[in-house]
């Protein structure tokens, strides 16, 4: 669906329910300008892939079918650090800082590479990295079950888009794999000098699959339905 097409249909549905409320909720509205609906839509795509990535929309993960794989597969992104020096004091010796992409919205996968030759055999192999919170560390890091160890690495995030990863044994490189924030549906160019949506004025169709578009378009006009004042 390009954006005219999109325009086009949310006049459509959003026309239709004004006319056939039987509250009259709506009726007599003027028609939403194409910035108005373009905010609605790209609140609406955000707030579908974000339902995808938790399972909220379907009940499972975004990659537990190959429909929903496809859905997301414009976003999904790949990027493999290497370790960052900052002054920032380390949660632990061996902790290693790692900046994250500016466009990263979520971590899909995460895998970091050992480069130790105390690891003997297991040198230069990849391990899991597990997310942990701040206050947990001192409560784990001597549990063999959950602490760092050859087959785990410990991930704290420190703001900025940066995390430290903690390990027993020295860290290469970070591999992760994520989902970019799409960018915003815009129907056509932004001309006054004051508004943006996330920064863009240009005309931009969806770049998520066509899987979504109807998805996408629904619930925009179900957002602003809902924020339709009663009589």
């Amino acid at each position: 669906m390009n954006t005219k097409e999109f325009s086009n249909e949310f006049d459509v549905l959003f026309n239709s329910y004004a006319a056939n409320n039987p509250f009259g909720i709506g009726q007599g509205l003027t028609q939403l300008d194409e910035y108005e609906k373009s905010v609605l839509l790209t609140e609406a795509q955000e707030s579908i892939v974000r339902d995808l990535y938790n399972g909220k929309l379907t009940g499972d993960g975004f990659e537990s079918t190959e429909e929903q794989r496809r859905s997301l597969d414009a976003l999904v992104d790949t990027v493999e650090l290497t370790p960052t020096n900052l002054k920032t004091p380390k949660i632990s010796d061996n902790s290693k800082f790692f900046k994250l992409p500016d466009k990263l919205w979520f971590i899909t996968y995460e895998a970091a590479l050992l480069s130790d030759n105390t690891l003997g055999c297991k040198n230069k192999t990849r391990v899991e990295v597990t997310p942990i919170k701040q206050d947990e560390y001192h409560k784990i890091k001597n549990n063999p079950f959950r602490g760092a160890s050859d087959k785990r690495v410990l991930r704290i995030d420190t703001g900025s888009s940066t995390v430290e990863l903690i390990s027993k044994y020295t860290i290469e490189k970070y591999l992760v794999k994520y989902l970019i924030k799409p960018t915003p549906i815009i129907l056509q160019d932004i001309t006054d000098s004051n508004l943006t949506i996330d920064g863009k004025r240009i005309l931009t169709n969806c770049e998520l699959s066509s899987i979504l578009h109807r998805t996408i378009l629904e619930r925009a006009v179900a957002l602003a339905i809902k924020r339709l004042p009663s009589k």
